[in-house]
């Protein structure tokens, strides 16, 4: 399943959520950018080892609500040296039942390495 991810109502790239740590409510994978992400990479680069979440930032099925997140949304991007294979994407404390549906409709998530 792909995932929209969103600064406001922009989209500013996508996901397919392909890896997770379910015990402690991550999931993630590859960040494919749209050119409106522009718009935030400077920060997403300057800030990767510290990161401070972007309160609009928000990721979700296409067309659905936002994904709940406590620990929000978070794009590691070391694109400047790894090109954009370089960009991935984190939901930071996704909670139990959300976390269930969200394994459930992709069906093929990954625990880290790990079939899940």
């Amino acid at each position: 399943m792909r995932f929209q991810v969103r600064l406001g109502n922009e989209i500013i790239g996508f996901s397919e959520l392909e890896v997770a740590d379910a015990p402690m409510g991550v999931a993630g994978g590859r960040f494919l950018p749209t050119p409106a992400y522009s718009s935030i990479q400077p920060y997403c680069i300057e800030h990767r080892d510290r990161w401070v979440s972007i309160p609009e930032l928000t990721v979700s099925a296409a067309g659905g609500v936002p994904i709940e997140c406590s620990g929000g949304v978070q794009i590691i991007d070391f694109s400047p040296k790894l090109g954009e294979a370089g960009i991935e994407i984190y939901l930071n404390g996704v909670p139990y039942p959300c976390y269930e549906t969200l394994s459930t409709s992709r069906g093929s998530l990954q625990q880290f390495g790990r079939k899940a």
